[in-house]
């Protein structure tokens, strides 16, 4: 049963998101098609702002950001890999780097937001299509170069202590873009065992752990980039665990504040 004080932080953020929402989606709309030659330019940042006013709405306090190397060593775009624990990694990495995502197919068909989505390059993956992975891989090795993209190649999200493995997959668009950088992150919540959603969890559900929080807790560490010479006598199962290894790993450790 959820305390009395849980329904209250619920509503009351629930409210002001969709509040916050409906204000800005019909401007960022309009922005965009007035501005539809340099949307993919300025539809990250407008999604940048907007996100940034979501990690506020849930109080989301980021409590370091730790560059252990160069964000992008050759500047011919950038791939960041994450570990993926909750909805809130999106607004996190996308307020972070703005950043355009991966999305399910279904998301384009959304009104205003999935027109938003499609204007501003979101990515579309159409799951049970067995060919969609090599033009979503395509799709990333060419855009890269305009956007930053963000992935999660678990896949879907979990609580620390699962480490659910890193699907390969992705890894090899680097060979599809030799210039590109794979960056990894890894997003460390104190809060991870209450907010991660995990099945049988709804959506539903995990917003309301989520909004029961008085403050969630986030570290970002920002690890070195990968690049193609990071491949040289590796296979992308190879560099695949290499990444995976190097973002999990931090997790082990408890977390300081």
């Amino acid at each position: 049963m959820m305390k009395a004080m849980d329904i209250i932080r619920f509503c009351l953020k629930t409210t002001l998101f969709c509040l916050v929402t409906l204000i800005l989606a019909p401007w960022f709309f309009l922005l965009l098609l007035i501005f539809y030659r340099w949307r993919y330019c300025i539809g990250p940042k407008l999604v940048q702002f907007y996100f940034k006013i979501c990690l506020l709405v849930f109080r989301v306090q980021i409590e370091q950001v730790k560059y252990y190397g160069i964000k992008n060593k050759n500047g011919k775009g950038l791939l960041i890999l994450s570990n993926h624990v909750s909805f809130l990694d999106i607004f996190v990495l996308s307020a972070q780097f703005g950043t355009v995502f991966l999305s399910k197919s279904e998301i384009k068909y959304y009104p205003v937001i999935g027109q938003i989505a499609w204007l501003m390059g979101v990515i579309f993956l159409n799951r049970d299509a067995s060919h969609e992975r090599v033009r979503v891989l395509s799709a990333i090795a060419g855009r890269c170069t305009k956007q930053v993209i963000a992935v999660f190649p678990q896949g879907t999200t979990s609580v620390i202590s699962e480490r659910l493995p890193f699907n390969r997959g992705i890894f090899k668009v680097i060979e599809l873009n030799p210039g590109l950088s794979l960056l990894p992150v890894t997003l460390y919540y104190k809060e991870d065992a209450a907010i991660a959603w995990k099945k049988p969890q709804s959506f539903r559900e995990n917003l309301m752990r989520v909004c029961s929080q008085d403050r969630i807790h986030l570290k970002i560490l920002i690890h070195d980039p990968v690049t193609i010479e990071n491949y040289r006598d590796k296979t992308a199962s190879q560099i695949c665990r290499m990444v995976e290894h190097t973002i999990l790993e931090p997790l082990r450790a408890k977390y300081e504040s």
